[in-house]
């Protein structure tokens, strides 16, 4: 049984890639409801295929480690036998303080799936596709398919009273196949062409409600920022052709983890005085500071919320993001063969990220765009995980983070599907659209939810104490491993750094969820966003009210004259998430016991136990970021109107969080403006320079065919017409000349003997 999983491993990206094409090119995509259960129904069966490659994987995995480590015990008694137990510890420690030094502890994990076909040739030889199934992306694979399965679920009630939800299922299930794609695949090549299919599906997404002027912008703004991530990666993607022929994972010969052209490009010069390995690791990362969206390349991520909030739970969970930070784990070994360089740059811009994003997500008021600088900050802690060598408790924190971060996403779309419902936003939604959407979204109109919408209440919770760090829910065992990291190898300024952003996240969290669900309700008389570009389309199009539930929820709601109604297809998937918030941490408990351990094990690396002290120190970070969020607004915004606390004790420090820094009015200022310059003398350019020549070059052409015109229709036309017509006359003229009568004939003759007799007397003879 297990061999069918490891055999048709390559379904599970097929199986949503067929709901994309069932769904588009078929006539299901006719049916709102149809379309969305099979998209729901091909993921569900990705999930299975998926759970059953990773329970056929590990368990290779351990025999093979269970192998190893009985080959090793045999290899020792047998030195010891013959006395050289001790020369061979002593080699093996140094070989260990070696592989320390160098930073090369991390073993790429051994293959157990590899199918690859030829594609296209290459030099010699043929440039061959497929996938490449290890431990991680097994995995991965797993966690992939059940978030995206979740968030499939709770649209099919969010969604179904837009008109486009088909689209809306036949977007995500090419989102979700891209990134499923992506993490199979068995070169770097494979991997970026999946990596710009995501690329594509986020700009539809994003850009979904495109009546509105904000969400094409968004759409664009992101599609434009990533790129130039994707440039970047791409030219290292080139860069590592040119020194390794390849771009196959795995060590074998011609691979590019092989240990020896590892050592190679990290010993050898190349661009900029720096190592091979440095400038490609660095050219790579660019791809992910575009697409995990790490500063400088940020500013798309929080502007993504202009798409539906599912879209946001898949962006920020499940694929686009993760995707970034995984490129990095993936390629990990290329950034170990340098000096260290790469690794510093990668744990630099993590740690900046994470406080940088932490410190505005304080003062924001939109429930999502708090949730997506939350996002910034945890990818900035896992890329600083990674820097600083900590590759388990990255990917651990990846892992965990997609299911609680999903949750929290879903969840405040339940809320914001309730506050749209509500009278006072339904009265401005006939005037509005987007304006009533802004509005629903503000959490100071919310309050007292708790008691309102107890599912997603309670739910919530759970995603919130996970991302705040609490035990012993899942983001503290992630969090405090990649804390424990960076306190036991010295990096003391990465692990200040991360504290402070993990004080900063469990304050704003809790200031959003004490502002939702507790206190009185403040959306009778909501702070009403102002909408400077109002969207054409009106409120009974409904293109843009997409934060209602399904058709039935939303008439039941109005049916009980209440807008407090949870979605049973949405609660599921809540519930479903929210679970995993809870015990995902247990996927490698600091502990030697059963169970301990497992992701280290599996992945076949150092597993680090619990340092007491540091799990201490975050935990009271976490309460204390929680007492200082109660203390802050457990009186504050009696009504919606009232002003922040901290807005009331620091302004002008609130509002240049609450502004974001302004980094985007700096980079409108800047390289917005440039571009707009560039594009003025590109125009003038054009329209002077190249605009002239081409139509200088139109003129002459025209000219030209003007004078051949002539000379065709006078010369080469008139004159064999004038030369036919003249002979056609001349024939009719000697036409007459033969009359059949003897004594005409014999006056021609007389007349021509005495021309002839003429033209000798007179010419010739003269």
């Amino acid at each position: 049984m297990m061999s069918f999983f490891t055999q048709y491993a390559w379904l599970i990206p097929a199986l949503p890639l067929l709901g994309f094409a069932l769904i588009t090119f078929t006539p299901l995509r006719q049916s709102k409801a149809a379309s969305g259960w099979t998209a729901t129904g091909l993921m569900l069966l990705s999930v299975l295929m998926a759970l059953g490659l990773m329970t056929a994987v590990l368990g290779a995995s351990q025999g093979e480690a269970a192998a190893a480590e009985t080959s090793h015990g045999e290899a020792a008694a047998a030195a010891e036998t013959h006395g050289e137990a001790a020369a061979a510890a002593e080699t093996h420690g140094e070989a260990a303080a070696a592989a320390e030094t160098h930073g090369e502890a991390f073993v790429f994990p051994e293959p157990v799936v590899i199918q690859r076909f030829a594609w296209a040739p290459a030099g010699s030889g043929s440039f061959a596709m497929g996938v490449y199934v290890d431990s991680p992306v097994a995995v991965m694979l797993a966690m992939v398919t059940i978030t995206a399965t979740c968030i499939h679920l709770f649209s099919i009630g969010y969604m179904a009273s837009n008109p486009r939800q088909s689209r809306f299922f036949s977007f995500i299930s090419l989102f979700a196949s891209a990134m499923l794609l992506m993490v199979m695949a068995d070169n770097l090549l494979l991997f970026f062409m999946a990596w710009e299919i995501m690329g594509l599906c986020s700009y539809l997404l994003i850009g979904f409600l495109y009546e509105r002027p904000q969400a094409y912008r968004a759409a664009l703004k992101a599609f434009i920022t990533t790129r130039i991530g994707d440039v970047l990666m791409l030219l290292g993607l080139v860069y590592l052709w040119t020194q390794a022929g390849s771009l196959a994972f795995g060590t074998g010969e011609g691979e590019i983890f092989n240990p020896e052209f590892l050592q190679r490009i990290g010993g050898e010069p190349g661009i900029l005085g720096m190592s091979h390995a440095t400038g490609i690791a660095l050219l790579i990362f660019a791809g992910t500071v575009g697409k995990s969206a790490q500063f400088p390349l940020h500013v798309w991520l929080p502007d993504a919320m202009e798409g539906p909030t599912p879209v946001s739970a898949l962006i920020h969970a499940a694929t686009m993001v993760s995707a970034g930070v995984f490129l990095v784990a993936r390629t990990y070994p290329i950034f170990l063969a340098d000096t260290g360089t790469a690794l510093a740059v990668v744990a630099f811009i993590g740690a900046f990220t994470a406080l940088f994003a932490a410190t505005i997500a304080v003062a924001q008021y939109d429930i999502k765009r708090i949730l997506a600088y939350s996002t910034l900050s945890q990818l900035g802690f896992m890329v600083a995980a990674l820097g600083i060598g900590g590759w388990v408790a990255g990917m651990f924190h990846l892992l965990a983070h997609a299911f609680f971060k999903a949750l929290l996403f879903l969840g405040s779309g339940a809320v914001i599907h309730a506050m749209e419902a509500t009278p006072a936003i339904e009265k401005l939604h006939h005037k509005d659209e987007y304006a009533a959407q802004q509005t629903a979204q503000d959490i100071r109109n919310m309050g007292g939810l708790r008691q309102k919408l107890p599912w997603t209440f309670w739910t919530y919770t759970a995603g919130y104490l996970a991302l705040a760090g609490i035990v012993p829910f899942a983001g503290f065992w992630s969090k405090d491993e990649i804390l424990a990291h960076a306190m036991e190898n010295g990096n003391i300024v990465v692990y200040a750094v991360l504290a402070v952003a993990a004080f900063l996240t469990a304050f704003y969290m809790t200031r959003q969820w004490f502002l939702v669900f507790f206190g009185a309700f403040r959306g009778e008389k909501p702070v009403v966003y102002v909408n400077a570009e109002p969207s054409p389309v009106g409120h009974d199009d409904h293109f843009g009210h997409h934060d209602h539930a399904g058709h039935a929820d939303h008439a039941d709601a109005h049916a009980e004259h209440s807008p407090w109604h949870e979605s049973p297809t949405m609660t599921a998937a809540l519930v479903v998430l929210a679970c995993f918030a809870v015990t995902a941490g247990a996927f490698n408990l600091p502990f030697s016991m059963p169970g301990g351990h497992w992701l280290s094990h599996i992945w076949g690396q150092e597993a680090a136990g619990i340092n007491w002290m540091v799990a201490g120190i975050s935990l009271t970070v976490a309460l204390a970021g929680i007492a200082a969020g109660w203390y802050a607004y457990r009186s504050a915004f009696a009504k919606a109107q009232d002003t922040d606390p901290l807005d009331a004790r620091a302004p002008g420090l609130f509002r240049i969080l609450n502004e974001k820094y302004r980094v985007d009015e700096l980079y409108e200022a800047s390289f917005g403006r440039l571009t707009a310059i560039l594009a003025l003398a590109w125009s003038f350019l054009d329209r002077t320079i190249l605009d002239g020549i081409v139509n200088g070059v139109g003129y002459v052409t025209l000219f030209v065919s003007r004078v051949n015109y002539i000379v065709d229709d006078t010369v080469l036309n008139d004159g064999p017409d004038a030369i036919a017509s003249g002979t056609n006359a001349a024939g009719r003229q000697t036409r007459r000349i033969q009359t059949g009568k003897a004594q005409d004939y014999v006056a021609y003759v007389f007349a021509g003997t005495l021309a002839l007799a003429m033209l000798y007397l007179y010419v010739i003879k003269k």
